[in-house]
């Protein structure tokens, strides 16, 4: 059991999200573990229509009339916690199934206010605590930036921080000052990762890795315009199923450094 929170001090796109859902399907589709993906990030939909769609997500209210609706779940959850009523067995009510007993997701606030959902968020500590006696791993997409007290406690809280950053000298540079500077992101509980990395360009995953001096190569996922397309489609599950079962070698690099950075993740626990 561990919780594992993505995040990187800029607040500008990264692909960190887009990294969390690779990594969460990859997992639960290779690796013998329940995970759930907490996200906890401020009005941001990617990973919810990285699984479903519009007509989907007004089904899943309509099923759910007059009972718990999951479409609220991180709301539903915030109200147990701060009245002392979560369970582990209560976190999964609240969640979204992708795979059966592989991967739940809990989705993010529906508030637009950040002053409510950063109070809500300093309530997700002791509602993923709780879930942390249920799953074996739960990945948080934790909200980008330094500033935010919320960000501060979640990554402060987890077992290990996956540094999400892109092919950016500006973005590297940045992790480089943290590691110097900060004693949190230059602990060994951190561990860098190249999100959308191009193999062309001159930030690849060999020239970054040396760069930032690390011993070995650094995880990364790759750009992959076909995974793109499925995260903006509510495809995400099936592009990753439907991978597992072709013979063809479209993507093969894509899914082999995912499962590297799985392989890499799952070391570093241990």
């Amino acid at each position: 059991m561990a919780i594992i929170a993505f995040w990187n001090e800029s607040e500008k796109e990264n692909g960190q999200t887009l990294s969390i859902i690779a990594i969460a399907n990859q997992m639960a589709i290779e690796h013998n573990f329940r995970i759930l993906v907490v996200d906890a990030c401020f009005h941001d939909k990617t990973i919810l229509k990285a699984f479903w769609k519009d007509k989907e997500n007004k089904t899943v209210q309509v099923l759910n009339a007059g009972k718990i609706d999951v479409s609220s779940g991180a709301e539903g959850l915030v109200s147990a916690v701060a009245s002392n009523k979560a369970t582990p067995e209560i976190v999964t009510n609240y969640t979204r199934i992708v795979y059966k007993n592989r991967l739940d997701i809990l989705l993010g606030l529906k508030t637009e206010i950040p002053e409510e959902h950063e109070k809500s968020l300093m309530l997700y500590k002791d509602l993923i605590s709780t879930a942390n006696r249920y799953y074996d791993l739960i990945l948080v997409d934790v909200q980008k930036g330094y500033r935010i007290p919320s960000s501060k406690v979640l990554i402060n809280q987890a077992d290990l921080i996956i540094y999400t950053m892109p092919p950016n000298l500006i973005n590297i540079n940045n992790f480089l000052e943290l590691r110097e500077t900060d004693e949190l992101i230059g602990s060994r509980k951190v561990m860098p990762l190249l999100a959308k990395s191009d193999e062309y360009s001159s930030y690849n995953v060999r020239n970054t890795s040396r760069y930032i001096k690390e011993k070995g190569t650094i995880p990364c996922i790759p750009y992959d315009v076909r995974f793109m397309e499925a995260t903006n489609e509510a495809r995400t599950s099936k592009y990753f199923t439907s991978q597992k079962l072709s013979t063809s070698k479209n993507g093969e690099d894509f899914f082999k450094e995912i499962e590297r950075a799985c392989v890499a993740i799952i070391n570093k626990l241990n």
